[in-house]
């Protein structure tokens, strides 16, 4: 019986309706009926990981005004469904987050954006903007430049966390922190030097990214998406670009789709050196820094050849690529593909073994794999609590069904086991981009040249441009490309975990809602489990063993 069939048998008078739009099924509930129908989901059909929560705003005047969105998976039959609950202004729904933990998260930042009210959530205060902040920016009547009387907005209280025992310290680390990555804030409480308790603060880097969103084509949305993890970009652009085109119901040609493989996999490597480098120095081992970015540099200058940029690409085009491969880059992936098992060697040849190393991550920032599903994590965090799940074989996109890689997981999901889950990623990315070099078809770049994508320049402008090609190329400037209605969900699997994002469509050139699931503010979430009886010198250990970006993070 799958989850549909389950909810209409066991809960009939709860459905108000059901839709179903590219093979992705909603389900409308009363909002009394959320908790009874998600524990059905979890306890009765193995339900067990929640993937994401957000809502989406009718408008005001509207009634219901907001749908929140749940989208829930079970692992092993690979079974998704969302559900939405109808709310009219000022209503409020129940709180799930003692069904799915990670859900916590998920219902603050819908609070903060939006204003709805979770009934029951245990710390339901702002989780990006300041405790004092006036108004829910994704609501559609805040406007985009903000409330113009706040321009100079100074900013108060970002949390009203308090001490949970008596006689213990509170530590504030970070916002600005050399090991926090960024501007993370994490209040530790503290006896002695044990941590008791931990509250990681978020939203310093807030940029309103999924607000953008609303204002932009399909089209130029796509530089937003850089700037999320900006060490793999490619990922980012991967991610949304997939959503658009299964909004459009359309697929990329078999050469453009091997680019992209070639171009994420690159991407795993070169963010899981900066991790490397970065994780080892935060930790005291300083020279892996300057051996990992090496390599980082040459993965740099094989994207400059491709996109003429090194840092943020914005390569992927709905349906293809911005343009072919250059002749010379293969074989210079080749020399880096033969090189880099050696320069392998040499990372691990420092710090496997190393009896210090060991100390500082063998049973260090324990996750267990009942947690990680129940917080929701993702990625090499997941896979190194012993969960054998990757995206890229559990829903095969960008003909990933047709590589041979194997999927590395870990023991006794410390930071030792997810240190060494990400060198075997590297290798294994290593094997798919050798398959990819040997298996890349000729043909075109781009689905239906001019249609969804600028057509040639030289189509364009020159001798052989014609009026035809001037036309689309006006209108895809203009107007951009209109998805029927509709919403989608698409994931891939970034280099820290599931990417996905959720696009709402009205049928216009822009998205009408754009939801970021991003990985590092859902895995950041299971830190205070990662070093709660440890002491702070760990914490370090424990943020860089999970890899966050905060650009990722924040939004």
């Amino acid at each position: 019986m799958n989850a549909l069939e389950y909810i209409k048998i066991r809960f009939d008078t709860a459905v108000k309706d059901v839709k179903e739009f590219r093979e992705e099924k909603t389900v409308y509930l009363d909002p009394q009926n959320l908790r009874d129908v998600c524990f059905g989901l979890r306890d009765d059909l193995g339900f067990d990981f929640f993937v994401d929560l957000t809502a989406v705003d009718r408008g005001a005047g509207s009634n219901p005004r907001f749908d929140v969105v749940y989208l829930v998976r079970n692992m092993e039959t690979k079974e998704q469904i969302r559900l939405k609950v109808p709310l009219a202004e000022g209503e409020s729904v129940d709180s799930i987050c003692d069904i799915w933990p990670t859900v916590n998260w998920h219902e603050r930042e819908a609070y903060d954006m939006f204003g709805i009210e979770f009934k029951g959530h245990p710390n339901l205060e702002r989780i990006y903007l300041p405790d004092d902040f006036e108004g829910f920016p994704l609501r559609k009547d805040y406007p985009l430049r903000g409330n113009t009387e706040r321009l100079m907005y100074q900013g108060g209280f970002k949390t009203k966390f308090k001490p949970k025992q008596k006689n213990t310290l509170v530590l504030n680390m970070g916002p600005q922190h050399p090991s926090t990555h960024g501007v993370l804030r994490v209040i530790l409480e503290l006896e002695g030097e044990t941590i008791v308790d931990a509250y990681p603060v978020v939203g310093y880097l807030h940029r309103g990214t999924e607000k953008l969103a609303e204002s932009k084509t399909y089209f130029q949305v796509l530089p937003l998406t850089d700037r999320l993890d900006y060490l793999a970009p490619p990922s980012n652009n991967l991610a949304y670009i997939l959503a658009v085109e299964k909004l459009l119901g359309i697929e990329p040609p078999p050469r453009a789709v091997f680019i992209r493989v070639i171009m994420t996999e690159l991407a795993r490597i070169a963010s899981h050196l900066i991790w490397l480098g970065t994780h080892a120095m935060d930790i005291g081992a300083a020279t892996v820094f300057l051996y990992t970015f090496r390599e980082r540099e040459f993965i740099y200058e094989l994207w400059e050849m491709v996109a003429g940029a090194r840092f943020h690409q914005s390569y992927f085009r709905i349906g293809g690529v911005k343009e072919d491969l250059p002749k010379d880059f293969i074989p210079k992936l080749k020399k880096f593909l033969d090189d880099f098992p050696k320069k392998m060697e040499e990372y691990e040849g420092l710090l496997t073994n190393n009896k210090i190393w060991r100390m500082r991550t063998e049973g260090v920032a324990v996750l267990s794999k009942e947690d990680a599903i129940k917080y929701g994590v993702s990625g090499p965090i997941l896979r190194g609590s012993g969960v054998k799940w990757d995206l890229r074989k559990a829903y095969p996109y960008s003909g990933y069904d047709q590589f041979k890689f194997e999927i590395p997981v870990g023991k006794n999901g410390d930071t030792f086991d997810r240190y060494l889950v990400r060198l075997e990623e590297m290798r294994q990315s290593r094997e798919i981009l050798k398959q990819a070099i040997e298996m890349l078809p000729d043909g075109p770049i781009n689905h239906e040249s001019g249609k969804y994508n600028f057509p040639p320049v030289e189509e364009v402008r020159g001798e052989r441009a014609n009026i035809e090609a001037l036309i689309h190329q006006f209108k895809l400037v203009i107007e951009g490309v209109r998805p029927p209605k509709g919403e989608v969900y698409h994931a891939v699997e970034a280099p820290k975990g599931e990417l996905g994002f959720y696009i709402v469509s009205d049928g216009s050139p822009k998205p009408y809602r754009m939801k970021i699931r991003s990985p590092s503010f859902i895995n950041l979430q299971a830190l205070p489990l990662l070093i709660k009886g440890h002491k702070v010198a760990d914490v370090v250990t424990a943020i860089g063993s999970i890899d966050i970006v905060l650009g990722e993070v924040d939004k």
